[in-house]
């Protein structure tokens, strides 16, 4: 299959705001569940949520912005990676995006490991 790096972009952040919102541990059904809380015109699927994540699709619009407040994010860096204050992965290069979104689908003792092995290369 092959996924759009727009696409897949939006999901590394997508995970990236979870995770800096302490929400990186909740299932995608948790995810739908507490969006559609959040924006009920329009509920989404937790196979919509999994699509996001995996960058297999970008939200509309409208749920962007609600995704952003409730991630406490910007619209613009949610949908497109631009950030003034240049703390965002848009200034990762594509190597470092997809070593970003590798990292965040570990395990936490996966990531550990990892850690361990980078520090290594380090010294």
């Amino acid at each position: 299959m092959n996924i759009s790096p727009e696409k897949e972009d939006f999901g590394v952040r997508l995970r990236l705001a979870l995770k800096m919102a302490n929400l990186a541990h909740l299932k995608t059904s948790d995810i739908a569940t507490r969006f559609n809380l959040r924006h009920p015109e329009e509920p989404v699927t937790q196979q919509a949520v999994h699509k996001w994540l995996n960058g297999l699709s970008v939200p509309s619009a409208n749920k962007i912005v609600t995704l952003s407040k409730w991630l406490n994010v910007s619209e613009q860096w949610l949908k497109y990676g631009i950030d003034d204050s240049k703390s965002s992965t848009s200034l990762l290069s594509s190597l470092d995006k997809k070593l970003l979104s590798l990292f965040l689908n570990l395990s936490d003792p996966q990531k550990k490991l990892i850690i361990q092995i980078m520090q290594n290369f380090r010294k």
